[in-house]
């Protein structure tokens, strides 16, 4: 009898290029997260500044910001539907990209009775972003709970400030 010469691959072969493709793409999507965090913050930051506009035109058609806001987006006593409301062509406002309607989101404070706010987020606590992090002073401030700079509304975040 004679030994054909067979083509193709043994299953121990096939198994071994399996799990070599799973590890490494294991390691990819391990090192993807970081990436994504940085993305989510880039948002963040971009919303913040669209925000300090919105507020910028609402101070300057009713010289003062909006007061008894309770929330970022829901209900009536809202962020958004002080700006809605205002009749300054805004209809709605951004939402956390990975928070939206939690209770640690984006948050508003207004301060010296209508006269400064304070908007916030929360970013990566090893973000770069916190290097250039405005000083903001919270005295005199009202609205929605938090505290910038604080670490303790969700693991891994810390509460970035911007105002007037």
């Amino acid at each position: 009898m004679s030994i054909k010469n067979q083509r193709g691959f043994t299953l121990v072969e096939m198994l071994v290029v399996v799990a070599i493709i799973a590890i490494l793409a294991s390691i990819f999507l391990v090192g993807l997260r970081g990436f994504r965090g940085s993305a989510y913050d880039s948002k963040r930051l971009a919303d913040l500044q669209r925000i300090q506009s919105y507020l910028e035109i609402y101070y300057n058609k009713n010289r003062a910001y909006p007061t008894s806001i309770t929330s970022w987006s829901v209900g009536g006593s809202s962020l958004e539907a002080a700006l809605a409301g205002a009749g300054i062509g805004i209809a709605s406002i951004p939402k956390d990209p990975q928070f939206a309607g939690q209770s640690y989101d984006y948050g508003y404070k207004v301060c010296d009775g209508d006269q400064g706010y304070v908007a916030s987020a929360l970013i990566s606590e090893g973000s770069a972003s916190f290097k250039d992090a405005p000083g903001v002073n919270e005295t005199g401030c009202s609205g929605t709970t938090f505290t910038c700079g604080d670490t303790s509304e969700k693991t891994g975040m810390k509460r970035y400030c911007t105002g007037s």
